[in-house]
Order: C-alpha cells, then structure tokens, then sequence
C-alpha cells in the first residue's frame, strides 16, 4: 500500500479511517500500512485525541428565549441605516473590492509605466540677429540680382529679334 500522507489522492482515508467511516476491508489494509509507517500512526493517534475531545464535549444548553433574542438581534441589526451596516462588518463588504481594485492599480501602473511622460519644455528657438550693415548686404545682392534677370530677359528677347 502507498503511504496515504505521502501521496494526495489517497490523504482522505486517514481521515475517514479516523472518522470510522471506511469499508472494513481497507480498514484492515491501513490498519496494516500504519503498523509499518510511522507518519500515519502519528497521525492515527493525533485524530484519536481530536475525536475523544470532541466526543466529551458538551455544548451548553439553549435558553428558552434564545429564539426570541436571536430574532431581535436580526430586526435589530436590519433596522441599522446601510453606511452603519457597511461598515459594521468591514471585511464582508470590502473583500471582493480588494483584487478588483488591486487589478485596477495594476491596469494603472502598467500603462503609467508604458507611456512615460514625456512633456518637457520646447526648447527656446535660437533667435538671429541682424546687424543694419547686413542688412544692407542682402538688399543690394537682391537688387543685383534683380538687375542680372533683367540683363538676361533683354538679351534673350534681343537676339531672338535679330534672328
């Protein structure tokens, strides 16, 4: 037989063996196994004392107006306004909240993490200046080449007269 610990297909026959509620013929085959293997015999035995614990105690005896009590508590706690109730009981209400918003959190700092912000200062555009004197540089090479497309136009309109 394989050891019921060691494998976990079979850990629940230990504990129906120790809640007396397994066939007799493998009441046998584990009664064998423990007489062999020491971890179930532990375990046997600490079942054992659990089960005689349990088998001693009593519960205390009801109150004849326990029902009475107990559906005054309800009325009682179902009259309480619905912020008073959501709070009285914080993780009834709050534990499915939790992943939820833990995956939010997680949504929120992948995309942060994504799309890094970026949005630095332009950068201040170089500004040219001009002296007076180059200014009048660039005028008088404009007004010369103004001049040569002149110059060009009237000789190219006076050889194609004299042709």
């Amino acid at each position: 037989m394989n050891c019921p610990i060691r494998n976990e297909d079979t850990a629940d026959l230990l504990l129906a063996y120790t809640a007396r509620r397994l066939d007799p013929v493998k009441t046998a085959l584990l009664e064998g196994h423990m007489h062999t293997c020491k971890d179930c015999a532990e375990f046997r035995a600490g079942q054992e004392l659990v089960w005689r614990a349990l088998d001693a105690w009593e519960a205390a005896p009801v109150t004849p107006d326990f029902n009475r009590r107990l559906y005054q508590r309800i009325e009682a706690e179902a009259a309480e306004p619905w912020y008073k109730r959501l709070f009285t009981s914080p993780m009834a209400m709050w534990k499915p909240i939790v992943p939820l918003a833990a995956a939010c959190l997680l949504v929120v700092a992948g995309f942060v993490l994504d799309h890094p912000n970026n949005s630095t200062p332009p950068s201040p555009q170089p500004t040219f200046r001009v002296s007076v004197s180059e200014a009048d540089q660039v005028e008088n090479a404009l007004d010369d080449l103004q001049l040569l497309r002149q110059l060009d136009s009237s000789a190219t309109s006076g050889s194609s007269e004299s042709m």
